[in-house]
């Protein structure tokens, strides 16, 4: 069998045509071959930029790669090179080009970025060819004024391998069996595809099927929020991307639709309290730690971390106090912090009090211990909803850390680590980056934020820019701005691309907090 991706095409709703082509490549060709579905691409010509989409990329070490485009309906007629899909269910349908051309761009496309990649011209096959899976095609050679080896139609479906096969040695003339084409170029080839899959899904190629699985996993969410608000004091333990934070904002909302009078949201890190006190009601207190100290205590300059020790002893009389107390990111709390959370209730025995935690997700010493006095033990969230299975796999892999998390069904590209000789090759190395997704392929600024251990360091050791882009820790017109945080800073917040630059020595724990930050593509840089 072949190796597919996406492993599961369902999660992005293929056409019954492109299903059926999947799964017959799936089960036909050896397990030699690697077969990627959708790849899209794009190129300026004319100056205007062509986007457009292979439907299969076929790719073998013995012969090359082999572009397919597919067509369903119920039949195909050519009329002054104008092309119409014949569709009884659905209605005929005019196609803007030859699929056999179609086909074609995305061949020579492929081809011109593998030399422009690596400065080499490619040595192996290259073509393309056309598949109707449910119908036979009548005189095709006048058709397609194309061999009958460039396309596939219902009568080959059943002898897929033999045909791929015809189509490589038509596409490799004389050279067919003979020409050398080296297990390197295969195994560079098929990271320029996974370069473009990367691309597509940073910029938000995978939103699509992934919101339809978040529809589904916001109804699972609300039924955690309604077992829960018949308990009043809880914990709930998550790995990362298991929607703890979520689940906590919607109980806040909860909490305060149905008559409490006063609601707090408490987290560490004031990058994550900007994040949710934007996306909640102006109702809702939102505090980050320092902030609470700092309005609450009679002298918060005393108190510093990581301890906070006596903190809950210089609270003032007169504060506010809450009917609701819904802590995120808990694991970052002392026991101090977790009695002046729970100080904060205005009945500490019967408030609603929700503790949100991860204990992979630990970058200090101390933890709460048994500071928020809640007698029960956590409720568990198992599923991983942030990341592609790709990335949350690779962490797990990488760190052996979050092993009990069950992975997201939407595949993704596979994450990309990279070492780096010195701060000059990482230079170079960052500016071919920016130019190739932010300039070449108009990925927004705001999607990509950079990992590294210490922000402002990071930031000045590069004078605050990379040829044009300036590196931030807070965005002020986002135009060519790219934001950089530590990654203990950037905990519980996560950006479509992830950049995490750091050196061999980092603990597994917080490699495990940065992998887990990317939802769709993550890139990896080692410093010597």
């Amino acid at each position: 069998m072949a190796v597919m991706y996406p492993k599961n095409i369902r999660e992005y709703m293929p056409t019954a045509s492109e299903e059926i082509v999947y799964h017959e490549l799936e089960r036909q060709l050896p397990d030699s071959f690697e077969v990627f579905y959708s790849v899209s691409w794009s190129e300026m010509r004319n100056g205007k930029k062509e986007t457009s989409e292979a439907d299969f990329v076929v790719v073998s070490p013995d012969y090359g790669f082999l572009c397919l485009e597919v067509k369903g309906g119920n039949g195909i007629r050519v009329n002054n090179n104008e092309w119409t899909l014949l569709d009884q269910r659905h209605g005929d349908r005019k196609l803007t080009k030859s699929p056999y051309e179609q086909a074609e761009n995305s061949m020579y496309f492929f081809k011109k970025a593998y030399a422009n990649e690596y400065s080499i011209h490619y040595q192996g096959i290259f073509g393309a060819g056309v598949v109707f899976p449910f119908y036979a095609v009548n005189d095709i050679e006048n058709l397609s004024n194309r061999p009958a080896a460039c396309t596939i139609d219902s009568t080959g479906m059943h002898d897929l391998y033999n045909r791929i096969k015809k189509m490589f040695k038509f596409w490799g003339g004389s050279l067919f069996g003979s020409r050398i084409y080296e297990k390197n170029q295969h195994k560079t080839f098929v990271e320029i595809i996974r370069k473009r899959i990367a691309i597509d899904a940073a910029a938000g190629a995978l939103v699509k099927y992934k919101e339809r699985q978040l529809d589904v996993i916001n109804r699972v969410q609300d039924g955690y929020i309604y077992f829960l608000t018949h308990i009043r004091q809880f914990y709930v333990r998550g790995g990362a991307g298991t929607g703890k934070t979520w689940i906590a904002m919607k109980m806040a909302e909860w909490e305060l639709s149905g008559g409490a009078s006063n609601v707090m949201f408490l987290c560490a890190s004031p990058y994550l309290a900007d994040m949710v006190r934007g996306q909640l009601s102006e109702r809702i207190d939102v505090y980050d730690i320092e902030r609470l100290i700092s309005e609450v205590s009679s002298d918060p300059s005393a108190f510093h971390a990581p301890g906070y020790e006596g903190v809950v002893d210089s609270v003032r009389e007169d504060i506010k106090k809450y009917d609701a107390v819904f802590i995120d990111e808990a694991q970052d709390f002392s026991e101090d912090l977790a009695f002046l959370a729970r100080y904060m209730l205005a009945d500490e025995h019967n408030g609603r009090l929700g503790v949100f935690y991860d204990d992979v997700q630990i970058v200090r010493d101390s933890s709460f211990g048994d500071a928020f006095m809640i007698p029960l033990p956590p409720f568990l969230l198992h599923e991983n909803i942030r990341n592609t299975s790709s990335i949350y796999s690779w962490a797990m892999n990488s760190t052996k850390l979050g092993t009990d998390v069950i992975v997201n069904p939407v595949e993704g590209p596979c994450p990309v680590s990279e070492n780096m000789n010195d701060v000059r090759h990482l230079t170079h190395r960052l500016e071919n980056l920016f130019k190739r997704f932010l300039q070449d392929e108009e990925l927004p600024c705001t999607s990509m934020v950079i990992l590294v251990e210490d922000a402002d360091a990071f930031i000045q050791s590069f004078n605050g820019s990379i040829a044009k882009w300036k590196l931030v820790k807070k965005y002020t017109d986002t135009f060519d701005e790219i934001k950089v945080s530590s990654v203990a800073d950037y905990k519980g917040l996560e950006a479509d691309m992830i950049v995490y630059i750091h050196r061999k020595n980092t603990t597994e724990n917080l490699n495990y907090i940065a992998y887990t930050r990317a939802r769709y593509y993550l890139m990896e840089l080692i410093m010597k």
